[in-house]
């Protein structure tokens, strides 16, 4: 059979669909080079003037010089971080509205609340990057005759009555890590939950609290200034900020070691592209000098990861909060 020539309306129509599988195969990379388009939302789920909130800040200055974009700080405090995760997870994929996220609201919240959280803790995220990891630190009211660890529980001893502690919120790093330290330590202290540590230490200062558990990066300037007497941090060996200050192991608890960390999270199905990009800015920006310097300032330990790497962490943290949750009888519900 002879074979006639296509007519022009079908040679049309296969460039015509030619030309627009082109474009779509294209635009990832075009819509990775038009990012961001307009300001970037970073969501910090804790009040300002805590850790978390002061990191982000960080971050997302060095986020936005590295992408060259702008970045806003949006604090949404409460519920330990569930109402800020709660806000990122309504958004939409589209790499706009990012969560910053520590191990309370990543993992603690997502074992202890899960069903009871307005939104999938795990499935809605996804791993953008890890900027650092924060030691906790206890600090006791400068009034209290104690000058460590040791001389704290027994004082806690003698003044039942007045033997408390604040955390930025029930079920929080910070709430776990007192009862573990209860627990092995083998005393008691009344946990005072708070909407953010920023107004726990603001009443460890005033007097209305025995003692604060929060991270190094929130404390440094109080210990710094003497408004507060640091005596234990939470780490297996010490922190560098405060190389005078005794590990809780150390300090007679034994194998006693966790810390908390920070990281940026988008919403999960955030395009791969968009992805790389901020995951790139996040490495990059917070790579700089002047970063890590300031970080170091701050008590906080660099440890820059990907999003894959992060992935695989995070989903290994589960496994380590389960089992202290366990092993402390702690109901956090």
């Amino acid at each position: 059979m002879e074979k006639r020539p296509l007519p022009d309306l079908t040679r049309r129509g296969l460039l015509s669909g030619g030309c627009a599988l082109a474009a779509l195969l294209a635009a990832p990379s075009a819509r990775a080079a038009g990012f961001p388009a307009r300001p970037i939302r970073l969501v910090v789920p804790y009040p300002a003037g805590g850790s978390t909130d002061i990191v982000a800040r960080l971050a997302a200055k060095q986020l936005g010089d590295a992408i060259h974009g702008n970045v806003v700080v949006d604090n949404k405090g409460g519920a330990a971080g569930a109402i800020g995760a709660s806000d990122v997870a309504r958004s939409q994929p589209d790499g706009y509205t990012l969560l910053a996220n520590i191990v309370t609201s990543a993992v603690i919240m997502p074992i202890t609340q899960g069903k009871n959280l307005a939104y999938d803790p795990i499935g809605a995220f996804q791993p953008v990057a890890m900027v650092c990891k924060l030691p906790n630190v206890l600090v006791i009211n400068k009034d209290i005759p104690a000058r460590n660890f040791q001389e704290f529980v027994a004082w806690t001893r003698a003044n039942p009555k007045r033997a408390n502690y604040g955390t930025g919120g029930t079920g929080s790093v910070m709430h776990l890590t007192g009862e573990l330290l209860k627990r092995d330590g083998k005393f008691d202290m009344v946990h005072v939950p708070y909407k953010g540590a920023a107004a726990a230490i603001q009443d460890l200062m005033g007097g209305n609290l025995a003692a604060v558990l929060d991270n190094i990066t929130g404390l440094m300037g109080a210990i710094r200034s003497g408004s507060v007497r640091a005596i234990g941090v939470s780490t297996e060996q010490r922190s560098v900020a405060l190389p005078d200050v005794p590990t809780f192991a150390e300090a007679g608890i034994p194998g006693f070691a966790n810390s908390s960390w920070f990281g940026v999270f988008a919403r999960a199905g955030t395009p791969p592209d968009v992805l790389a990009t901020l995951e790139k800015g996040v490495l990059e920006g917070c790579a700089r000098p002047e970063a890590v310097t300031r970080l170091r300032e701050l008590g906080a330990v660099p440890a820059p990861m990907g999003a894959s790497a992060m992935d695989t962490f995070w989903k290994a943290e589960f496994t380590y909060w389960r089992k202290a949750i366990a092993a402390a009888g702690l109901d956090l519900n």
